[in-house]
């Protein structure tokens, strides 16, 4: 018995991306670039349907899981949407910044397709933070729902908020003077509290750096440690503002893969032994979700006491559970091993459990960098 004729959509278009299996950068990676480039050029129309993933897996000898990586980083960015088994295709509207970076000479003769020339005079770090930094970049206009990073923007107390500010004001107990470097000692004080309490850090008010947002915490951190060849461990898969920030520092990135139990430190030692730096997102990887376990921080811990390197802990997304209490925070796990020299500088951000908009960060530094990074801030 024949069935009814089902329906068709619309044709995927061809996309050409040359793979390079020998390549530093992982398959995945390969692609995401190959189809961020065609979408930015105009090779790949604003809103064509993308082939499917098996079909693009297949038709580029990838395995499947390449292509899905791929796209699920699209998405996430802000190129594609759709979702996983209904098709994807290639956003109206992407990052406007993005749209600035010099494209090759068939970028420009894209219908529409707006491109901007880098000034000339910029540095090489400033070239490298315009290039890789634009993806960080949100674009115009509304939230959408699920979107990565963005809290519920309507439940901010807006009316209590605007309460405490007046009576602020009115008391005129504002400085409007030149401020400490490291931030407001009142919101020091009470970061420090609130951070001791809930997620077991160990420091002082003084050791507490107000910052704008985490991002800023990540290149500072890229300033003040790092110089230009020096090897940084990073999550595979992991947050892509911090491969901005070591990226625009002249850091070499080692791409250390995660399982089950987080960052496989293991791993991380063959490839790179004495690497300068460790950035982990222990308590809630970035975007895989998994808590490192007890046996790989203190993995982590003893390597980087005996190899002199540094460990930075961005505690991302680490106040949201579904059940039970998260596992304190790796700083204090380390604070409780007296004698050792301290590794851990800890990252935290108000921007999920308040609003990003606030771009409000703190860092926890080491007694011993505190004045290097009061300087730099």
């Amino acid at each position: 018995m024949i069935g009814p004729k089902r329906k068709r959509g619309p044709a995927s278009p061809v996309v050409q991306l040359i793979l390079d299996p020998a390549a530093e950068a992982p398959l995945y990676r390969q692609v995401y670039e190959g189809l961020r480039d065609a979408i930015l050029s105009g090779r790949l129309a604003r809103g064509a349907r993308l082939p499917s993933t098996r079909a693009l897996a297949a038709d580029l000898g990838v395995a499947r899981n390449t292509v899905l990586l791929a796209f699920e980083q699209l998405r996430s960015e802000g190129y594609l949407y759709g979702r996983r088994g209904g098709g994807s295709r290639a956003r109206e509207v992407v990052p406007d910044a993005l749209l600035t970076v010099a494209r090759p000479a068939r970028a420009s003769a894209a219908k529409g397709a707006r491109t901007r020339a880098i000034a000339p005079t910029l540095s090489m770090r400033g070239r490298m933070l315009v290039e890789v930094g634009a993806t960080l970049i949100r674009p115009p206009g509304p939230h959408t729902p699920f979107e990565l990073g963005v809290p519920a923007i309507d439940a901010f107390p807006m009316r209590r908020w605007a309460q405490l500010a007046g009576r602020r004001w009115r008391r005129g107990d504002v400085d409007l003077g030149e401020l400490d470097p490291a931030g407001e000692p009142a919101l020091r004080a009470a970061i420090a509290s609130y951070v001791g309490a809930a997620r077991g850090v160990r420091c002082t008010p003084d050791q507490v750096l107000v910052v704008n947002g985490a991002q800023q915490a990540l290149h500072l951190v890229s300033q003040v440690l790092l110089d230009p060849g020096d090897d940084v461990w990073i999550e595979e898969p992991g947050y892509v503002g911090a491969r901005v920030a070591f990226l625009a520092a002249g850091a070499r990135l080692v791409p250390v893969r995660v399982d089950d139990e987080g960052l496989d430190v293991a791993e991380g030692m063959r490839m790179a032994p004495r690497a300068r730096l460790a950035y982990v997102t222990p308590s809630h990887q970035f975007p895989l979700g998994v808590v490192m376990s007890a046996s790989r921080r203190l993995q982590l811990l003893g390597w980087a006491g005996a190899s002199g390197a540094w460990i930075l802990e961005d505690d991302y997304d680490a106040e949201f559970r579904y059940r039970g209490r998260p596992l304190p925070a790796l700083q204090g796990l380390e604070a409780e091993q007296p004698g050792r020299r301290a590794h851990v500088l800890y990252a935290g951000t108000f921007s999920k459990t308040l609003v990003s908009g606030l771009r409000l960060g703190y860092m926890i530094v080491p007694d011993g960098l505190v004045d290097a990074f009061r300087a730099a801030r």
